[in-house]
């Protein structure tokens, strides 16, 4: 299927490659479906949640394990049970500002990805955990 996107122009998309939300990302109910857009040369540290059914809906995503910082949050919601059993990859919220530098990351709800079912949602940590976190001024040398 090809679906046109502001950032990409008209993109091809197998059905395989689509990850479907169970639990929305917050303020987006209306769109379950996405696909990663990679850039080889970030080397995995960034990537590009792109809807598929809303070309103009774009999420930039930084990979955890750049930080500076021990992450690994706590959540009460049993994850399994939402997206299912299988090899899970967890996602930060960026959010870019003018000035690069001070883009932030959400800490507190962080896009858990079943790889293995094609499965995402969107949990809230039970820690008390930064919404705002300045990822440049805590990520690994």
């Amino acid at each position: 299927m090809k679906i046109n996107t502001v950032n990409f122009g008209e993109i091809e998309v197998q059905e395989n490659d689509i990850i479907t939300f169970d639990q929305p990302i917050y303020g987006f109910e209306e769109n379950k479906r996405y696909v990663f857009m990679m850039d080889d040369s970030l080397n995995g540290e960034f990537i590009w949640l792109q809807s598929v059914d809303d070309g103009g809906l774009c999420f930039v995503m930084a990979n955890p394990s750049i930080l500076s910082i021990e992450y690994d949050p706590v959540f009460s919601e049993d994850i399994s049970g939402v997206i299912g059993k299988g090899t899970y990859e967890m996602w930060l919220i960026m959010v870019v500002t003018d000035d690069f530098k001070d883009s932030t990351v959400n800490l507190k709800s962080p896009v858990i990805i079943n790889l293995d079912e094609r499965r995402a949602a969107q949990f809230i940590s039970d820690d008390e955990l930064e919404i705002k976190y300045k990822i440049f001024e805590n990520i690994k040398e």
